[in-house]
């Protein structure tokens, strides 16, 4: 008996099996390199500035002239209230008026704030500033005599305002002045 090698049959490749791959530690490598790719990738934000360049030209230029407004201020003090009014073009006329934190004074003080607000009709904001050593009623005491107009009051003379909500009104509800900045906040 021979025992010695063995003898291989030959088949044609017509009818046997291809060679099976198996790809599964390729598909699972794939997708975790992808993932990390995805992960430490930076990607690019768009954006859009829009600038705006002057023009070059032979013609004249035009200068504006600078438009003259009205700025008030109100600085309370532990014992005064200080109100300056100006106007930021020439001419400039600026005033200063001094009233004592008490309620008559107050009082007198609402009151020129209303012949204000009549002289310069289109003016709506005040700059309000308080120094830390006022008392929080008398703050908004001067608040209120800024704010609110009272069913007392004389008329206003504003321009009529489009929208009917924001005319100037009698009563519960009216203002004197819509916009009041208050600029005394330290951080």
């Amino acid at each position: 008996m021979s025992h010695g090698k063995k003898k291989r049959k030959r088949t044609s490749s017509a009818g046997s099996p291809p060679p099976e791959l198996n790809v599964m530690p390729f598909i699972d490598i794939f997708s975790m390199l992808t993932t990390f790719l995805l992960v430490s990738a930076s990607f690019m934000g768009m954006g859009i500035l829009e600038v705006q360049i002057p023009f070059l030209s032979n013609s004249p230029e035009v200068k504006e002239e600078p438009q003259r407004s009205f700025s008030l201020k109100v600085d309370i003090e532990p014992a005064n209230i200080i109100v300056t009014h100006q106007w930021t073009a020439a001419p400039v006329e600026k005033t200063e008026l001094r009233f004592e934190l008490n309620d008559a004074d107050i009082a007198k003080f609402h009151t020129e704030m209303i012949a204000i607000r009549n002289k310069v009709p289109e003016n709506d904001k005040v700059d309000l500033r308080a120094d830390d050593a006022v008392e929080y009623e008398k703050f908004i005491k001067v608040l209120d005599s800024i704010k609110t107009l009272t069913e007392t009051d004389p008329p206003l003379t504003v321009p009529p305002s489009k929208d009917p909500e924001k005319a100037p009104k009698k009563g519960r509800g009216s203002y004197l002045f819509e916009k009041v900045v208050i600029g005394s906040v330290l951080l």
